[in-house]
């Protein structure tokens, strides 16, 4: 891809798709909800050069949901990347999400996009194997030259929930001093959280993005809800290194979450 324009991606998190269309979560249905996102962006006056998908795709890792979401993402004919979340099943995924296989390294002009699965099977909260990091730290030397993003589903640092806190990448001291190592990572965005953060970390910055579906009650103790509409954020990716990037909430008129629910 040509070197001498900004490139405009997209970040999509959190989908939750059940095996039916008509599957709700929180009082949402998350089909729907992704649905309206991706019309949302398919109206946009510039198309984007891809879409990444960041993980907890499915609502419980099934082969029907991965394929539901395959179905709806085609109709807007953007590439797309995806990787893993705590409630997805990577196997699944991959023999389910057949069109677009898991692409861990991309090229994007001057730019280099990182895709690493921090999801551990059978548990909540993230981890980094040493094949991830191995991976990322002999690509960052190899692209050396090259700014950087990183893909992530859970957050390596804090963002003010305790209950949330608690499911952060666990090594995530290992991650850091490859990236402080490195100093070509321009940021990292993840998901999991379900709610828009940032914050400056390992000599780049943090984001997290909120959920197509619902987000969670910011600074929060304990398990809350917000009623925040779903979203997406968006990233330039400019040639001369600078980056931009934000968050897009739909409004949706009749959007209402369940504030009794105790989990999702």
């Amino acid at each position: 891809m040509s070197s001498l324009r900004t490139h405009r991606l997209i970040q999509l998190t959190d989908n939750h798709i059940g095996v039916s269309r008509e599957h709700r979560l929180a009082g949402v249905c998350t089909y729907d909800t992704f649905r309206q996102v991706l019309a949302d962006i398919a109206a946009l006056p510039d198309v984007p050069d891809m879409l990444a998908v960041t993980g907890d795709v499915a609502a419980f890792g099934k082969r029907k949901a991965y394929r539901l979401f395959a179905e709806q993402i085609s109709f807007v004919d953007i590439p797309y990347i995806w990787l893993p979340g705590n409630h997805d099943d990577f196997e699944v995924m991959q023999s389910s999400v057949t069109s677009t296989p898991y692409w861990p390294l991309l090229e994007f002009g001057n730019w280099r996009v990182i895709s690493l699965n921090s999801a551990v099977s059978g548990e909540v909260g993230g981890f980094l194997a040493d094949s991830e990091l191995d991976f990322l730290a002999a690509t960052l030397r190899k692209e050396s030259a090259h700014p950087t993003i990183i893909f992530l589903h859970h957050p390596p640092v804090p963002v003010g929930c305790q209950w949330l806190d608690n499911q952060k990448i666990s090594n995530a001291n290992e991650l850091e001093n490859i990236v402080v190592a490195a100093s070509n990572v321009q940021a990292i965005f993840c998901g999991h959280v379900h709610q828009e953060y940032a914050v400056g970390w390992a000599s780049c910055r943090v984001y997290t993005t909120p959920s197509t579906c619902f987000q969670f009650a910011a600074n929060s103790r304990e398990f809350a809800m917000s009623d925040d509409r779903p979203a997406y954020r968006w990233i330039d990716l400019h040639p001369d290194g600078r980056m931009e990037t934000g968050v897009h909430h739909l409004q949706i008129a009749d959007y209402a979450v369940d504030h009794q629910v105790t989990e999702y």
